[in-house]
């Protein structure tokens, strides 16, 4: 079997060999011949048996809208995964209801945390802002007193047997360092 060249390199001198360089039908045909077995080698057999729906198959369902009737079993939904940790089992996220101040960022923790951000204000706002926005959400808040290094942490308790959370604000240069250990016994949503 002769070898086809499926690319020749034009002498370094011509610059517009490369552009107008004639077409050479036997490497394209080669190429398309070799991909075709290639891809029926791969495909299996052509023999094999292709279902077709009949015209009595029904349509198939629609996906349910969010907010609109269920059509079919109900699934639970996602739930985070649980860390042990010093204050207890904890959510290792936060539900999309717990308030987080407005313009915080989402950061790294080195421990075991539900949420960890840096926030854009002194500790005292920040504490304020948390404590009245879980008090709001019905939440009963105890905000103890500044730690040593500027800290404040603000413990939680919910409506549920059992629940509570921590909120840690720890002041840095420039903003506040905020995380939260929300515990696993409280509901999520």
């Amino acid at each position: 079997m002769a070898t086809v060249p499926l690319f020749c390199p034009a002498p370094l001198s011509d610059y517009d060999a490369p552009v107008t360089a004639p077409f050479r039908p036997a490497a394209g045909l080669t190429l398309l011949i070799l991909s075709a077995v290639f891809m029926a080698a791969a495909c299996g057999s052509p023999t094999t048996p292709t279902v077709r729906p009949s015209a009595s198959t029904p349509a198939p369902s629609l996906t349910a809208v969010p907010g609109g009737p269920s059509q079919g079993p109900s699934r639970a939904p996602f739930l985070p995964s649980q860390t042990d940790t010093e204050f207890g089992r904890i959510w290792d996220a936060l539900p999309p209801s717990f308030p987080i101040p407005a313009g915080a960022i989402v950061t790294d923790a080195r421990d075991p945390v539900s949420g960890s951000f840096a926030v854009g204000m002194d500790a005292a706002s920040a504490t304020a802002t948390i404590a009245d926005a879980l008090r709001a959400q019905g939440w009963s808040v105890d905000v103890g007193s500044p730690l040593e290094d500027g800290s404040v942490v603000i413990d939680g308790g919910g409506a549920t047997e059992g629940c509570a959370m921590e909120v840690r604000l720890t002041p840095l240069s420039g903003t506040v360092s905020m995380s939260v250990l929300y515990g696993a016994a409280c509901p999520f949503g």
